[in-house]
């Protein structure tokens, strides 16, 4: 399996293309989050056996639990996603599919698509995906992924929003082939 599959072009009847994570990357992110564990493991066994003696060993207690419980996830979820590799982004004639993150959007629909770029927030190459009415999509997202959507559209301008660090595809290649997608499919309707 490559890290991008592509079958047809925008426009044809048999249009898919699929990328997959960046392996390299993803295997990273299990290295870090499991370093975070264990030191987070460390410091939990530090806080209990000065939780006699040491007026703080409580709150380095909970701080610890925290981060064992967030990184751990952030550990069976680079694990599961290395083991079981499945697309982050599909694009096909319905629409594009962002499972790149936790708050990966799913489905949303060319007709909702308004455009796509390639940016920088400081840090990290980001497809930024805007949408004609972002409610829509924020609308569809419940619980806690939808909370945590919410905050990443105020501060990024937008409720879809893919990493380079999470797909094997270069960030403004993905976004040339999404203009192009929406183009087509509004022209086609």
């Amino acid at each position: 399996m490559g890290a991008v599959q592509r079958t047809g072009h925008p426009g044809q009847r048999n249009y898919r293309l699929a990328v997959y994570p960046n392996r390299t990357r993803m295997a990273l992110v299990v290295l870090g989050a499991l370093a975070f564990v264990l030191f987070g493991l460390f410091i939990c066994y530090q806080a209990i056996t000065a939780m006699g003696s040491a007026p703080l060993a409580g709150f380095f207690l909970a701080l610890s639990a925290l981060a064992i419980v967030f990184f751990g996830g952030c550990l069976i979820y680079g694990v599961v996603r290395l083991a079981r590799p499945k697309p982050v982004v599909v694009l096909d004639n319905e629409g594009l599919h962002d499972h790149a993150s936790f708050t990966g959007v799913g489905f949303v629909g060319w007709g909702e698509i308004s455009g796509a770029m390639a940016d920088n927030d400081g840090v990290q190459r980001l497809l930024s995906v805007t949408l004609f009415d972002p409610r829509e999509v924020l609308d569809r997202t419940t619980g806690w992924r939808g909370f945590l959507v919410r905050v990443n559209a105020r501060m990024m301008g937008t409720p879809v929003n893919i990493s380079q660090n999470m797909v094997a595809m270069p960030i403004s290649q993905l976004a040339a082939e999404i203009r192009l997608a929406a183009e087509k499919a509004t022209v086609d309707r």
